[in-house]
């Protein structure tokens, strides 16, 4: 009973998650033109055994992974269980890099408002690949971090599978894996694990870039044609929009009504999330190693890196790939990126048991009020809109034999 009592902090959360996804999801899923192409390569790979998109051309303009993942979970009842589950594993692994990462006051925060984000619940309820890819991504920064601290080769080799997969999931799996990286490197954690390092980089981009060569060159004509990568210069509006609306509540008109602003709060915003606290080593490893472990300072700055580099390289893309643009897309391509930045900014928050005094207990009530509130707003926007997509029209699933066409 008492190891249950201690685990309330997380399992209410999860209830709350899984709660409101079911409810959204009792209708069935929404479906876009993205939907549509999951949807029927998953169908002609149970029927033939072939991906294939709707017009009868090879699959290739997103990654193989879901459609793969939809055949063999196909159906409103399938998608239901594997969005689930990944929802539960997105939250369960961030909340634990929290618990490990955050003082006491911060961490029981994180469960919360990370179960009521709307970024994470929204993409759930279409048939979109984008909660498998973070429940994928939130794997992969769990045992990277956990090698850096650990140095046990089981947790590399988790990264390792797990990094594989998402490329293979989303293109933007690229990004997450650069920006990881590129958080070993500034950290200096790759220093003395190179030749390793450079083994689990080649094992994590072999699948994608061979999927991405086939859809490219092989299965037909070149399918994104090159623009200038400084016409995405608005959707740096977008997403600094975006980032500012999971804290504060924001109307979908203030985008437009002072576009600069956004675009100026942006890095403003990424630059604030940088972790200054010089954190003190955790335990040593139980398994005995001459190379230093990660201490917390180093693990929050590597999340930092793999937030930064992933943005900057979504808005490369918007303008080189011409994806697409507007806030609802910028905050589904951002939905794997609430896990690390929630964490950032509690990490950022006033500790108010190390100020002490009368100080202290005025930064704990204050600190505690604007926390409520942030909580307060994540559920309200998470009901709302749950209760709105509930009344979404649902997608209609090809039975098996069927060889009518989905319709955009």
């Amino acid at each position: 009973m008492a190891f249950l009592f201690r685990r309330w902090h997380l399992l209410l959360p999860l209830l709350a998650l899984m709660g409101l996804f079911l409810y959204m999801t009792a209708t069935g899923f929404g479906g876009t033109s993205d939907s549509n192409y999951y949807q029927w390569a998953a169908h002609t790979w149970r029927e033939s055994g072939r991906l294939l998109a709707p017009d009868g051309r090879p699959y290739r303009y997103w990654g193989p992974l879901y459609p793969l993942l939809l055949a063999a979970f196909y159906g409103p009842m399938g998608v239901r269980v594997l969005h689930g589950a990944s929802l539960l594993i997105y939250l369960g692994l961030w909340s634990k890099i929290g618990a490990r990462l955050l003082p006491a006051g911060q961490r029981v925060w994180l469960p919360w408002l990370v179960a009521l984000s709307a970024a994470v619940l929204v993409p759930a309820k279409y048939v979109w690949s984008e909660t498998v890819f973070g429940a994928l991504g939130a794997i992969y920064l769990y045992a990277l971090l956990a090698w850096t601290r650990q140095q046990h080769t089981g947790w590399l080799g988790l990264a390792t599978v797990a990094g594989f997969l998402l490329p293979l999931q989303r293109t933007a799996g690229f990004f997450l894996l650069a920006g990881a990286w590129a958080g070993l490197v500034l950290t200096g954690q790759w220093r003395g694990r190179w030749r390793v390092l450079l083994l689990h980089g080649l094992g994590c981009v072999a699948g994608g870039l061979a999927w991405n060569y086939y859809a490219e060159v092989l299965a037909g004509p070149k399918l994104y044609q090159a623009t200038r990568p400084w016409d995405a210069w608005g959707s740096v509006a977008d997403y600094g929009f975006v980032l500012v609306r999971w804290l504060v509540p924001l109307g979908a008109s203030w985008r437009d009504a002072v576009p600069t602003l956004w675009i100026g709060v942006l890095p403003v915003f990424l630059a604030c999330l940088f972790p200054l606290k010089n954190e003190t080593p955790p335990a040593a490893s139980s398994t005995p190693d001459k190379l230093p472990t990660a201490n917390a300072s180093q693990e929050l700055r590597l999340l930092w890196w793999a937030v930064v580099v992933n943005v900057a390289a979504l808005l490369f893309a918007t303008g080189a790939l011409r994806a697409a643009t507007g806030p609802h897309n910028a905050e589904r391509y951002c939905a794997a990126l609430v896990g690390p930045v929630v964490l950032l900014v509690l990490a950022r928050w006033p500790d108010a048991p190390a100020v002490g005094g009368r100080k202290g207990k005025l930064l704990h009530w204050l600190g505690g009020t604007l926390l409520a509130g942030w909580l307060a707003y994540s559920a309200v926007r998470a009901g709302h809109n749950a209760e709105q997509l509930r009344a979404r029209p649902a997608m209609v699933w090809p039975a098996a034999g069927e060889l009518l066409r989905s319709e955009d």
